[in-house]
């Protein structure tokens, strides 16, 4: 069946009880990953529970339950060790984000995430940590139970710093120690470069890589029309020939000459940033790092109203660290919140329009449910149509990865802004999902919502 990005009456029929089938088996299905994570905390607290063995003795008493369970399973025992780990922290430190799963209103990926992000919390002062736990917990489920888990974890990982005993800048410098550069060697010639920096250096390496790769794409130096080959085929025994004095090479695939220019062309993106990369570290004079002196790395840093600030796209980082980037107007974004998670201010390296500055502050992302493509990335669109009557304003303006703004447009899903920048993103079945402006929701502090909702009598 065609449906061109629009449904049939009897496709809806049939899509909307598949779709109900699903979400009732996925109710069900969590409700027993839950029993099996209890199942996994008591086989663990059987082998290696508080009293049971010391040392060695205990080592072996766990890995003989792992590869127990792993071939019961016929599992990796390393899958094994990550659900006992994972069953372990739920039953014991986590109880409420457990039976959250078992009701049915997180998945499992999204208890993963509660525990792993959780792990500062444990300093072994039981009267300390657990008020921490239950505090982090208490707030991170909130959030769990409308995010998704890749967009729960670098909110988790920061309501988690906020209630750590170590600080954010103490984690830091103990990490900044371990920084360096190392190689990994691969197979048929190639190595892996791995640099361990901070994460804003790492992010603005990054950024400044992409952006002269846009430069180059959109001068025509990649090949990027649909259906064009990624890569060149390797040549014919490295066999190469000269033509009109310039080195070229054949294509081992049908014998065709490729001058080095259009090798060069012919690039993925990903060979294009790895090139750009190279060059820049080996001062190495290229197209692509032509224009380098003018691009400067772009990062952006959320300054909150409480807790600590942080790096959009990483997660949280120290005071000092956004205090240093803050004397680098060059080369940062600054963005205030208040308690409700509103955008207050927006400095920008570089003057633009009030309203596109207000728009990626309170964004972030794309708005689609789920979707994390960076608001750098995204369309900004109008969610009525301004051919349509849509004003150009910050109620009727969002941004949109290009493959949800096409789908928006060309499907039965629409979409409406219900104020404060909530958006209401209705299914071709009819079903309704809420997606809240990132900032409002990595921002906001739970408790304080709580205290202002109305009571219920």
């Amino acid at each position: 069946m065609e449906s061109n990005g629009r449904f049939g009456q009897t496709q809806l029929t049939v899509i909307d009880a598949a779709v109900s089938r699903i979400e009732r088996r996925e109710a069900r299905k969590r409700e027993l990953e839950a029993e099996q994570l209890l199942d996994f905390a008591a086989a663990m607290e059987a082998a290696v529970g508080r009293g049971i063995g010391a040392g060695d003795e205990r080592e072996l008493a766990y890995r003989s339950l792992r590869l127990e369970l792993a071939t019961a399973l016929r599992e990796s025992e390393r899958t094994v060790d990550r659900l006992l780990t994972t069953a372990y922290l739920a039953q014991q430190d986590f109880p409420a984000t457990l039976a959250a799963l078992k009701r049915g209103e997180i998945a499992l990926s999204h208890l993963r995430v509660v525990t792993d992000e959780g792990a500062p919390l444990e300093t072994g002062q039981p009267a300390i940590d657990n008020p921490r736990r239950a505090a982090y917990e208490r707030e991170v489920l909130v959030i769990a139970r409308e995010e998704t888990p890749a967009r729960l974890r670098p909110i988790a990982r920061r309501l988690a710093a906020a209630h750590a005993e170590s600080t954010v800048a103490q984690r830091h410098e103990q990490a900044m120690k371990r920084r360096g550069v190392r190689v990994v060697d691969c197979d048929n010639g190639m190595a892996d470069l791995v640099a361990s920096l901070s994460a804003e250096d790492a992010y603005a390496i990054r950024d400044r890589i992409a952006q002269l790769a846009k430069r180059a794409v959109e001068g025509g130096r990649l090949d990027t029309r649909v259906g064009a080959p990624e890569r060149l085929a390797p040549s014919d025994a490295g066999r190469a020939d000269t033509a009109n004095g310039e080195a070229v090479n054949r294509d081992a695939v049908n014998g065709d000459v490729v001058s080095q220019q259009q090798q060069q062309a012919k690039r993925s993106r990903d060979e294009l940033r790895a090139d750009i990369f190279r060059d820049l570290l080996l001062c190495r004079e290229s197209e692509e790092t032509a224009e380098r002196e003018q691009v400067k790395a772009h990062i952006q840093v959320v300054i909150p109203a409480h807790g600590a600030a942080e790096l959009m796209g990483y997660g949280p980082i120290d005071s000092l660290t956004a205090s240093r980037l803050a004397g680098g107007a060059d080369a940062w974004e600054r963005i205030r919140v208040n308690d409700d998670g509103g955008i207050v201010s927006v400095d920008r390296y570089r003057p633009s329009q009030h309203m596109k500055r207000l728009l990626a502050a309170r964004d972030l992302h794309c708005r689609a449910p789920g979707c994390r493509v960076p608001a750098s990335r995204c369309d900004i669109d109008h969610t009525i149509d301004a051919a349509h009557g849509g004003p150009t304003s910050t109620a009727n303006l969002a941004h949109l990865c290009r493959g949800h703004h096409t789908l928006k447009h060309h499907s039965d899903w629409t979409v409406s802004q219900q104020g404060n920048g909530e958006m209401r993103w209705t299914s071709p079945t009819g079903r309704e999902y809420l997606d809240r402006p990132a900032s409002r929701v990595r921002f906001r502090r739970p408790e304080a919502e709580e205290a202002s909702r109305p009571s219920r009598t």
